[in-house]
């Protein structure tokens, strides 16, 4: 059935095959470090590269709930370290030249006006930037009344079958927090760096 799939499948130019092969390469390549070489040094241009990369995870409405801290010292790896699983996962933090450290912004709302204006840098409409703060809220808020709401409405607008219970803000911003990091690893693995 897969091979048949392949064979009807639209052929695509050359550079998109191009291009999957290159990513095919990238996350073939990605794994986890055993060690790290801690006087190796990382240039600026390819931190910032990998972060403007990271900045394109994918993230509802482009809210991008997180927040990722680069730790370069050694005495603030150390801190970072003590808060490790394992102390194998310590060692590593203390033998990387830096560590990121992504955190889930739990109160998304306050990055509405960035997203707002990028939104009409971009030409949306006027409308649709507004409904943002309709949507948004719809995600961000929280406790038993507003899981309520989200209930009622997600069933509301599926009138076949009931509808997957909306996900909470906490979970909503770990994920957004989860891919965000993943898309580092990769950039950082494109960089030959993992």
């Amino acid at each position: 059935m897969l091979r048949a799939a392949v064979r009807t499948a639209p052929r695509l130019g050359r550079a998109h095959s191009t291009a999957a092969e290159a990513f095919r390469h990238v996350v073939m390549q990605r794994h986890a470090a055993a060690a790290f070489d801690a006087t190796r040094d990382v240039p600026e241009a390819i931190l910032e590269d990998i972060m403007q990369l990271t900045r394109r995870a994918p993230s509802s409405f482009n809210i991008q709930p997180w927040t990722c801290v680069l730790v370069r010292s050694a005495a603030q790896r150390e801190l970072v370290g003590r808060a490790a699983l394992s102390e194998s996962n310590r060692r590593r933090v203390m033998d990387a030249p830096l560590t990121a450290v992504f955190c889930a912004d739990l109160e998304p709302a306050h990055a509405l006006p960035r997203v707002k204006a990028e939104a009409i840098a971009r030409g949306k409409d006027a409308r649709q930037v507004e409904d943002l703060e309709l949507a948004v809220g719809y995600y961000a808020t929280h406790g038993k009344l507003a899981s309520l709401v989200k209930g009622v409405a997600a069933n509301a607008l599926s009138p076949v079958a009931p509808a997957p219970q909306p996900e909470g803000r906490r979970a909503w911003a770990y994920k957004s927090a989860m891919l965000a990091a993943q898309t580092y690893l990769l950039a950082a693995t494109a960089h030959g760096l993992a």
